[in-house]
C-alpha cells in the first residue's frame, strides 16, 4: 500500500473552513497531495481528470450529498474502486447507512478518525 506523502485525497465540502480544517490534519497524516472541490459537482469534474486514491465528502451538501456522489464514483467504471469516507456528525453517523460508502468519519474532521479511515482502506501510514 502506498506511503501517506504518495497518497492522492481529494476532499469534497461546501464549507472552505471545513476543507481547510480537512486538508490540515491530512497534511498532519503525512498526506502530501491533498485537493479539493466544493461541490459533489466539482469532484466529479476533478476525478474525470485526475486519479485519488480516496475521497473524503462531507455529507450534507446543495446538489449532490455525500452518499449520492459514492454512488455515482461506485457506478463508474473507472472510479468504482475508489474508496469514499462520508463526513458526518457522530449523531448522524448512526442512522446513515449505504453500501456505496466505505468509512463515515466525524466532523468536524479528527487526526483520529482520517487515520483509521486510511489505515483500514488504504494501507498504513508511514
Amino acid at each position: 500500500m502506498p506511503a501517506a506523502k504518495s497518497l492522492r485525497i481529494l476532499v469534497v465540502d461546501d464549507q472552505q473552513s471545513m476543507r481547510g480544517l480537512a486538508r490540515q490534519c491530512l497534511k498532519r497524516l503525512g498526506v502530501l497531495d491533498v485537493a479539493l472541490a466544493a461541490s459533489g459537482e466539482q469532484a466529479l469534474d476533478v476525478m474525470a481528470q485526475q486519479k485519488f486514491d480516496a475521497v473524503i465528502s462531507d455529507l450534507n451538501m446543495p446538489g449532490l450529498s455525500g452518499v449520492e456522489l459514492a454512488q455515482k464514483i461506485k457506478a463508474h467504471p473507472v472510479l468504482k474502486s475508489t474508496p469514499v469516507f462520508v463526513a458526518t456528525s457522530e449523531s448522524y453517523r448512526n442512522r446513515v447507512l449505504d453500501d456505496t460508502v466505505d468509512h463515515f468519519v466525524a466532523k468536524p474532521f479528527s487526526i483520529n478518525d482520517m487515520r483509521e479511515a486510511i489505515e483500514r482502506h488504504l494501507g498504513i501510514l508511514s
